[in-house]
């Protein structure tokens, strides 16, 4: 089971952590999104320390290039602070990326020939390949 929580330390994502068996980390090629994982990576080392030490993480960063090509020094600053946990897939900005949640619809059945399906697909088979 995938469970997608909030982008937020709230409540449901603290409780998603202790319940979880494996952590992904997307973040955003900017700098403000490079700065906000502190925050949660210190709330998963303190789940880890008590009520959950065998969460483990998959991969610590999957960067979304929505500002990457004007940005390249923070995909190089993403990949510092995770080192080799970085996936190689990176999920481009898309139109229909941003229309499919408003439809109810995963980019799967929303637009299955788009970019954006596709590089979701590649994501899903790194992920696979890491579990």
């Amino acid at each position: 089971m995938v469970v997608d929580t909030p982008p937020a330390l709230g409540l449901i994502t603290v409780n998603a952590l202790v319940a979880a068996t494996h952590l992904l980390i997307p973040v955003q090629s900017s700098y403000f999104a490079l700065e906000g994982t502190d925050d949660l990576l210190e709330t998963v080392d303190r789940i880890r320390a008590r009520p959950n030490p065998d969460l483990k993480l998959l991969e610590r960063s999957s960067p979304f290039t929505t500002s990457g090509r004007r940005w390249p020094d923070v995909h190089k600053a993403v990949a510092e602070v995770f080192g080799g946990r970085v996936f190689e897939t990176t999920i481009s900005k898309s139109i229909r990326l941003e229309e499919s949640p408003a439809h109810r619809e995963s980019i799967f059945t929303f637009a299955p020939q788009s970019s954006g399906a596709y590089e979701y697909y590649k994501l899903c088979e790194e992920v696979i390949e890491r579990v």
